[in-house]
């Protein structure tokens, strides 16, 4: 009669353990087996949790789009941070103990960002755009657009001088993190931040407060210009919804957890921007303008607007993501539409 096979683990146990070990030994062994790669119990260093999260997040069906390009840069940012260490100072702590509440409470987060591909800005509850830090949940899409870049600058050449802009009108603000960078930028104008959802202005209010700028920025909920009525700014920005309705069905899970709200905008992307750019010249000063990340779609804003004259500006993402309008030629341009 054949006698069945001898359990793996137990036959792992067996080899562990040496010819010589008992039964005893054995069924000790064979039920501690699934410690043996259990992280809570192997990991000891930062250095060691680094390792095992890279390979862990390397190894999975991951999506990188959310700040950090690689599994290297998401591992590194979400140690970094779940445990609040700066940035510049990272790597003279790899070799630091893990205390065992720290450990179970990041492997809990690498395996949430693993099986249930939530980004890990959602995790942490923090983004960064540019030096800047801001609060963030799921309410509000996670802050990264280019348009930060320009604010870097004042916006410059475009606003000769950032001392004399009085008024900003930020679009579809989200977290409101654009709009407390322009109001960093511009420290003498009036900054409104608008949102058709009041969820994500929740979000903004937060990082509002965080920045101390509860007297100076003002959120309004309003469908675009819906609840701006009368109003007119120096500067308009916007960074709204523009992926399409085919790239909606396609988008990688980690995507999936943010608004589709603050995404979506419908089969050429372009039906949040048209709303946009019809009624601007509108709520423009006579010498002001409007920035517009639109992604990659220059070639939809070109068929969507023909012989508009727009200006597309340089980021780091290309000179093809964000384009600039001013109020003469939009009020021209939409005038002879009609």
């Amino acid at each position: 009669m054949r006698l069945p096979a001898e359990p793996a683990g137990r036959k792992a146990a067996r080899g562990l353990l040496g010819a010589s070990a008992t039964s005893g030994d054995i069924r000790i062994m064979y039920e501690i087996a699934p410690l043996l790669d259990d992280p809570i119990h192997n990991l000891k260093t930062i250095r060691d949790l680094y390792r095992w999260a890279v390979t862990e997040l390397e190894t999975s069906d991951l999506s990188f789009g959310h700040g950090s390009p690689s599994a290297l840069e998401d591992a590194s940012f979400l140690i970094c941070r779940a445990l609040e260490l700066p940035f510049e100072n990272f790597d003279m702590f790899l070799d630091a103990a893990l205390t065992h509440n720290e450990l179970v409470r990041i492997v809990h987060l690498i395996d949430r960002r693993v099986h249930d591909k939530t980004p890990t800005a959602y995790l942490l509850k923090e983004a960064w755009l540019t030096e800047h830090r801001f609060y963030i949940d799921e309410r509000a899409l996670i802050p990264r657009s280019y348009i930060a870049e320009l604010l870097e600058e004042d916006l410059a050449p475009w606003a000769a001088d950032p001392e004399a802009v009085h008024s900003v009108l930020v679009l579809c603000t989200g977290s409101g993190c654009l709009a407390i960078l322009a109001q960093g930028a511009f420290p003498n104008a009036k900054v409104t931040g608008s949102d058709i959802s009041q969820a994500a202005l929740e979000v903004a209010k937060i990082n509002r407060r965080d920045y101390d700028m509860e007297e100076t920025l003002e959120l309004v909920q309003s469908d675009l210009f819906e609840n701006l009525q009368g109003r007119r700014f120096d500067i308009i920005i916007s960074n709204p919804p523009y992926v399409t309705t085919e790239a909606m069905e396609r988008l990688p899970s980690e995507y999936r957890h943010e608004p589709a709200l603050a995404l979506a905008a419908g089969a050429d992307g372009m039906d949040v921007v048209r709303r946009i750019l019809a009624e601007a010249a509108d709520h423009l000063t006579e010498e002001g303008f409007i920035v517009v990340e639109v992604g990659d779609g220059l070639e939809a804003v070109e068929a969507a607007f023909p012989g508009l004259p727009i200006t597309w500006l340089s980021v780091s993402g290309g000179d093809d993501q964000v384009f600039l309008a001013q109020r003469a030629d939009l009020a021209q341009y939409f005038k002879t539409q009609h």
